[in-house]
């Protein structure tokens, strides 16, 4: 897989404008087809996937169909905003300073990176790190030391 798109201290106000601004960077790269935007915002409407971490982090993505070719982008936000609880109930939300997004194809693939990414969420300090890394170039450090 390429190189991760980083983003540092995006600034959005709600989901759907980190989902747009995000989805349209891929779509001018290529990464993606149009109609992701839509399929990723209605997937996260029926499957939230907002994690309750110290530090919340959300992991937005949709099937493969709309994906051209494999990418994973993350982001840290200047300001929280709100994800649904992965699993949860309508009203269980959190503040999400954190977002991985996955633009993966295949299904197969789509998944072990999942679980990968899982994984390396949960291990003490990759967030925190990240969410306080000073510009992208620390991201990366971070991302490729966790991951």
């Amino acid at each position: 897989m390429k190189e991760p798109l980083l983003y540092h201290q995006l600034l959005v106000n709600t989901q759907n404008e980190l989902f747009e601004k995000l989805s349209t960077e891929l779509e001018a790269k290529g990464i993606v087809q149009q109609p992701f935007l839509t399929a990723l915002i209605e997937r996260e409407s029926e499957f939230p996937t907002g994690l309750p971490l110290k530090i919340g982090v959300a992991i937005p993505h949709t099937d493969g169909t709309y994906v051209n070719e494999d990418r994973l982008v993350f982001a840290t936000l200047k300001q929280p905003i709100l994800f649904n609880e992965m699993g949860g109930d309508e009203e269980d939300v959190l503040n999400v300073s954190v977002v991985i997004m996955l633009a993966i194809k295949e299904g197969k693939k789509h998944l072990s990176v999942l679980q990968k990414l899982i994984e390396s969420i949960q291990k003490e300090g990759f967030i925190e790190e990240l969410a306080q890394a000073k510009d992208t170039n620390k991201m990366k450090t971070i991302i490729s030391t966790y991951l």
